[in-house]
């Protein structure tokens, strides 16, 4: 009930609004075109009428404005009753509050690189640490023959 009043006054309050803008549209366009007010433009163009006199260009122009005021103003009306007035107020707080978002992106993780173990037996796993412990002394005799290496060369050269 209360969201349905809120929902009503927001619609009243933008349907005014949107009604002033158009009739200061109008208003702008009267006074550039006419240098004139809407409501003495009014009073000479119902004279100019009632006498008789043709329309030019200009006018059709105007009256053809002020015609399309009133669909202008129902379309007006129907667009803002079904627009979402939270959304307009929650957009700038959600957009404050998620700047900073932007610059902490993860990385994208592309599925085809990623590398899925199987399930290991315990033989499997004890073999896999054998292994690494083959390398380890491995790697240990390799700098071991380098150190020989180096103290044979250090050898010849002081002799």
């Amino acid at each position: 009930m209360i969201k349905k009043f809120f929902h009503l006054v927001c619609v009243i309050i933008a349907c005014c609004g949107w009604c002033a803008l158009l009739i200061g549209i109008v208003q702008a366009v009267i006074m550039l075109a006419y240098h004139t007010t809407p409501l003495a433009f009014y009073h000479s163009f119902t004279r100019f009428w009632n006498n008789g006199n043709a329309l030019h260009g200009k006018d059709l122009g105007i009256v053809l404005m002020v015609i399309a005021f009133v669909p202008l103003c129902i379309y007006g009306w129907y667009k803002l009753y079904y627009f979402k007035y939270l959304k307009l107020l929650t957009v700038p707080l959600n957009k404050f509050f998620n700047s900073g978002y932007n610059n902490y992106v993860a990385p994208e993780v592309n599925i085809k690189n990623l590398k899925i173990e199987e399930k290991k037996t315990l033989e499997q796993i004890v073999q896999e640490r054998l292994d690494k412990e083959k390398k380890k002394t491995q790697s240990q005799s390799s700098t071991d023959f380098r150190k020989q290496i180096i103290e044979k060369i250090n050898e010849s050269k002081n002799k």
